[in-house]
């Protein structure tokens, strides 16, 4: 009996030793084969190991992923998102709709990922959902008090304000964060007589609002930045934290990092030169290789360079000095953003609403086209994205 009950566990350990080497579509297909493999792929535990699987079994699950909306279509298209991957070397292994994904008239945001998850949000409605593409799940959320304030405020708006323009662009600071085993959102926004709450337990420059998946409730934070949060550009998520340009101060633009685990802000100290005189618009942060990295334009010049933060250290190293406008068809290369890094060392860049991605190679400094949407949708932008099973959250 005891050689059964054993051989009866190796059966099962060499089944999840299968299992984990395989994507999520069909991992998604074999649930209804056996309530035994339901159970283990939709288990929390085999999630989280699925995830390191990639590393483990030197597999490429890497990907880019484009989210967009119905452009030119009927309203129910127009207001529904699209997640598809894009492998420029195999067959995308996702295509999802979200159907009616966001309100109709309103502006909405889609946030970068954190372990295949994504965040949908209106700053203007009481709308925001989370949403794991890969395996279809998505779950609506009550909404932040940012968003209860905002829409206070056009509800009862008889004519137009200029300075609510600048409140509006507030949204883009979301993130989505991993604390050990559970995730919350992070909701950071520079504060505004619109935004005045008599509830949040400070009225600094900033405001910070944290969501607990398992409370299902938003609670402010209490210590904040004291620097304005850059509002033209979002937050990126890095092996735990999260990072965001401030405005310039002094005419100096700083980054500052969340720890989730502590709920702390900080201030990078050793921020280089190049970076901190940059020009607000002229700037951008990526996680390329799961480091973070800043592009800048380099002064008086067409070139760029990317800098890696090498985070024992809290110093920066440049790593890439790159001219896109090399070829005829780059000339309006404006707001290009890394993307990744690719097998073949060479870096993958996208643009809001650019249709098509472009792609450099460090060895022959050459940049070509590598591919462009085909139907109809407007490309709401392109980020790195490993497919997971993370659900129910």
């Amino acid at each position: 009996m005891e050689a059964i009950a054993s051989a009866s566990s190796l059966a099962n350990d060499l089944v999840e030793e299968i299992l984990m080497r395989l994507p999520v579509k069909s991992l998604m297909r074999l649930k209804s084969l056996s309530k035994q493999w339901r159970s283990t792929i939709q288990s929390r535990s085999f999630a989280e190991r699925h995830l390191k699987a990639p590393q483990r079994f030197h597999m490429e699950h890497s990907e880019v992923i484009a989210m967009s909306t119905g452009y030119l279509l009927s309203d129910d298209e127009r207001r529904s998102i699209c997640f598809k991957t894009i492998s420029l070397d195999s067959t995308p292994l996702l295509s999802f709709t979200l159907p009616k994904s966001h309100p109709r008239y309103f502006n909405f945001y889609v946030s970068n990922n954190c372990d295949g998850l994504f965040c949908i949000y209106s700053p203007e409605s009481q709308f925001i959902d989370i949403v794991n593409p890969a395996t279809r799940w998505f779950r609506q959320l009550p909404p932040a008090r940012i968003q209860i304030l905002m829409h206070k405020w056009i509800l009862n708006l008889e004519a137009w304000e200029p300075d609510l323009y600048s409140f509006m662009t507030l949204v883009p600071s979301i993130a989505i964060m991993k604390a050990s085993t559970d995730y919350k959102l992070v909701w950071l926004y520079n504060s505004d007589k619109h935004n005045s709450d008599a509830s949040s337990p400070n009225e600094g420059l900033t405001k910070c609002e944290v969501f607990d998946f398992r409370a299902n409730a938003w609670r402010y934070v209490t210590c904040t930045p004291s620097y304005l949060i850059c509002n033209q550009q979002g937050p990126e998520y890095v092996d735990g934290l999260s990072y965001w340009f401030t405005e310039p101060y002094n005419g100096e633009i700083k980054v500052i990092a969340l720890d989730i685990h502590t709920e702390t802000f900080r201030v990078l100290p050793k921020i280089h030169p190049a970076i901190a005189t940059s020009n607000p618009r002229e700037i951008c942060m990526c996680n390329l290789d799961n480091s973070l990295c800043i592009m800048t334009k380099v002064v008086d010049t067409k070139l760029n360079e990317i800098w890696r933060l090498k985070a024992s250290e809290d110093m920066w190293e440049k790593v890439y000095t790159i001219n896109l406008f090399v070829g005829p068809s780059f000339r309006s290369c404006i707001g290009w953003k890394p993307v990744a890094i690719r097998n073949n060392k060479k870096i993958l860049f996208s643009c809001s609403y650019a249709r098509n991605l472009i792609e450099y190679d460090p060895q022959t400094k050459t940049v070509c086209s590598v591919f462009r949407h085909l139907d109809q949708c407007q490309v709401l932008k392109h980020v790195p994205y490993i497919e997971s099973l993370i659900s129910n959250i």
